[in-house]
């Protein structure tokens, strides 16, 4: 497996995070924009993953490029979904580079130990979405 490579996005509230400060739990990244509506799609999974599994990180991120998708247009549409998972904007584009994310959506599992597992391209499913779940959680 790959190490996974470590990037840096802004949280909600502008504050600087990257990816090695959740090493140590099981991670689901998850790259996605409003505009795109198979991330659309999908977003109802992660959001019941999300609240299912409490030991595993998701990170949701917001391909946030300022013209297509800007922080206010994608926490417009967070908001008025009823959305409760942690997004962060990939407002550098860094991310998105870092992981050579060029369609939307795009999710990687990635285990405790800081491995990436399994990638996918494409929205994906319920069943899908588990299956990583499991491939990442003891």
């Amino acid at each position: 497996y790959q190490y996974a490579r470590n990037f840096l996005v802004l949280d909600q509230d502008g504050n600087t995070v990257t990816l090695s400060q959740f090493i140590g739990k099981p991670i689901v990244i998850n790259f996605w924009a409003s505009w795109c509506p198979p991330c659309r799609a999908e977003l109802p999974d992660f959001e019941k993953a999300y609240k299912e599994y409490g030991d595993v990180v998701f990170l949701m991120v917001n391909l946030t490029d300022g013209s297509r998708e800007t922080v206010d247009t994608a926490s417009a549409f967070l908001t008025q979904a009823g959305y409760t998972f942690p997004v962060y904007y990939d407002t550098a584009s860094e991310a998105a580079i870092t992981y050579s994310v060029y369609s939307l959506p795009t999710t990687y599992f990635i285990d405790a130990e800081g491995n990436a597992i399994a990638r996918a391209t494409g929205a994906i499913d319920a069943a899908t979405l588990q299956r990583g779940i499991d491939m990442i959680t003891p």
